[in-house]
């Protein structure tokens, strides 16, 4: 509700829920990933890609193999 008090009251219901839903909050909703490994990444980029994918393994969908992206691409569409 602090988002409401900087702003002007809102008249209608659907206003109030629309600013409510914007307003910050205290734990984020979890943002998928897809991981995509060039052909021509150095060992640095393809090392990154790989601590991400462990560190967020459960939101993380891991394409670094050239097979895997074609099928997981069809997956998506």
């Amino acid at each position: 509700i602090d988002a409401l008090d900087r702003v002007v009251k809102p008249k209608m219901k659907r206003v109030k829920r629309f600013l409510e839903k914007r307003e910050p909050k205290l734990n984020e909703n979890i943002k998928n990933a897809m991981l995509i490994k060039g052909g021509n990444a150095n060992a640095t980029v393809t090392q990154v890609l790989k601590d991400v994918y462990f560190k967020k393994r459960k939101e993380t969908r891991d394409l670094l193999r050239t097979s895997r992206i074609k099928s997981e691409m069809l997956d998506y569409q």
